[in-house]
């Protein structure tokens, strides 16, 4: 058996990718928000997902 082939996630190996009508919108909404500048660095997306996490996961108070 040979070497398995690393495909990329990202990348489309299909002329032509369908997506449903409720996902489009979000996509192109990010592809402008993107084009705008509209965008935060890696470190950035971590550091709100902990904060994000770490509310939810915390129990509320009565």
């Amino acid at each position: 058996m040979g070497n398995p082939v690393r495909l990329d996630p990202f990348v489309s190996t299909e002329d032509e990718v369908y997506v449903d009508a409720e996902t489009a919108p979000a996509i192109q909404e990010g592809m402008e928000d993107a084009d705008a500048g509209r965008v935060v660095t890696l470190e950035e997306a971590r550091e709100r997902m902990q904060q994000w996490l770490s509310k939810s996961s915390s129990p509320t108070p009565l």
